[in-house]
């Protein structure tokens, strides 16, 4: 089997369409402009194969989302609402039934709850998948000294962004509702505000004609004249070495202020739309983490006067990551037997997954899976799921798919970082070799942490 290492891209469309160079042109009709705003975010990546046996198409996203996710597809060009459902959980991955001589359109979206959904994203046609348009970083919002009824908004963009998008309303408005300001530069005053009244500020990047970054924000402007809400600083998130389910977060405060409140949620989330925890002290400890990397934001509130800015975000790796260490191990016979991240070379895409090892007394270790659906279990002796390992030393090669024999054992993939192109997983089986009579050996405790 030929495995072909590809770059995985990973992106959000945005449905509606607006781009701009000119930094000086009039509020728009923000309803014309972006989605009624849900409860969930729709899926960071959105990838679609190319054709399975001429009808069937594999579907692979990102599933930190939610639980439940939507799929409408139908003839390219089709309008949202004309095509055809399909709901999709976790463990799902084909759509079959199609026709490869017919040009289609697919989207999905994240099922927030019974009646509430995430925007669509898409449209993807077979083979395609999305290009990311990163969110601007380090926004920040501050009203003129000079003049109360203008604010400055500044930020960060990325070199995918070419314009970006400033939406204000009054503190507290719903996102869709505000008045939005193009600029193509990464700093914009924004005038005729009322001196008396709070603000929120969110920015978002525009890096084509229909592809739009994440909104980032609210930040927020207290009235003119009210004591200000001076923002955190020196902020810090550490994952413990003892347990990974815990991280200390701490910062230092600005002013007088006494309460803050953490937002974190997976890497890229928008800070407004994570889980919020409370903290009477510039010091918190988190508990109940996944193994998977984090975001941090933190704000201060100051109740009358209202929040701070957000600060962030800070990035916490996924548990057993120490930097770029990676790693390939197992047990043959019982004894450990280990590949540096030198000795190995791993690549994964809708093709194949595969790993390659070669250690240095010349044994060897080949994992295999053919049409991978992401994360999950693939089992050697399942009919519908080609995979395979092989150990080879110097008195044989072993392999799980041994012709005479259905091996015991599995490969599971837990982690699939496409943001990092980064796998982590497990693997067990008996490997045989072709001797006569056929030579076994039980390879157990598989592990691997490995780029691709």
């Amino acid at each position: 089997m030929k495995s072909t290492k590809l770059t995985l891209l990973l992106a959000l469309f945005s449905l509606f369409l607006f781009n701009s160079c000119d930094g000086d042109i009039e509020p728009l009709d923000p309803a014309l402009l972006i989605p009624t705003p849900s409860l969930c975010d729709p899926p960071a990546f959105f990838r679609v194969s190319s054709f399975i046996n001429n009808n069937t198409v594999r579907i692979e996203w990102d599933k930190t989302s939610g639980n439940e996710w939507e799929i409408e597809y139908g003839v390219s060009g089709f309008t949202i609402g004309n095509g055809t459902n399909v709901d999709f959980t976790s463990t799902s991955s084909l759509i079959s039934g199609l026709n490869a001589t017919v040009d289609y359109d697919f989207y999905i979206r994240t099922k927030c709850a019974d009646d509430d959904y995430s925007v669509w994203v898409g449209p993807v046609s077979p083979g395609i998948e999305l290009v990311t348009c990163t969110a601007p970083t380090n926004v920040s919002a501050v009203r003129l000294a000079t003049d109360a009824t203008k604010v400055t908004v500044t930020w960060v963009g990325a070199s995918d962004g070419n314009s970006w998008q400033v939406q204000y309303g009054n503190a507290g408005f719903t996102i869709g509702s505000g008045t939005i300001l193009a600029s193509a530069t990464e700093s914009k005053v924004v005038p005729n505000l009322l001196a008396t009244a709070g603000y929120d500020f969110y920015v978002r990047s525009n890096c084509d004609a229909n592809q739009n970054s994440a909104w980032v924000g609210p930040i927020v402007v207290n009235a003119g004249g009210s004591s200000a809400c001076p923002a955190p600083t020196n902020f810090t998130a550490v994952r413990s070495a003892t347990d990974s389910s815990q991280a200390t977060l701490s910062w230092t405060p600005g002013g007088n202020v006494s309460t803050w409140e953490i937002q974190y949620g997976n890497v890229g989330f928008t800070a407004g739309n994570g889980t919020s925890v409370s903290a009477s002290t510039s010091t918190k400890v988190l508990t109940g983490l996944q193994t998977t990397s984090y975001d941090f934001y933190v704000r201060a509130i100051c109740s009358g006067s209202g929040n701070s800015s957000w600060v962030g975000p800070i990035t916490i790796s996924s548990a057993g990551q120490s930097g770029d260490t990676y790693y390939l191990r197992m047990k043959v016979g019982g004894i450990p037997v280990a590949f540096t991240s030198e000795q190995s070379t791993a690549s994964y895409n809708d093709l194949s997954f595969s790993i390659l090892a070669l250690g240095a007394s010349f044994n060897s270790f080949n994992l295999q899976i053919f049409a991978p659906f992401g994360v999950g279990t693939y089992v050697y002796s399942n009919p519908d799921i080609d995979a395979n390992c092989v150990y080879t030393d110097s008195s044989g090669s072993y392999s799980s798919t041994y012709e005479d024999s259905e091996s015991p054992g599995n490969i599971t993939i837990t982690q699939l970082d496409i943001t990092n192109n980064r796998i982590k997983g497990t693997f067990t089986f008996i490997g045989k070799d072709d001797s006569v009579p056929p030579q076994s050996k039980t390879i157990t405790e598989g592990e691997f942490y490995l780029p691709f």
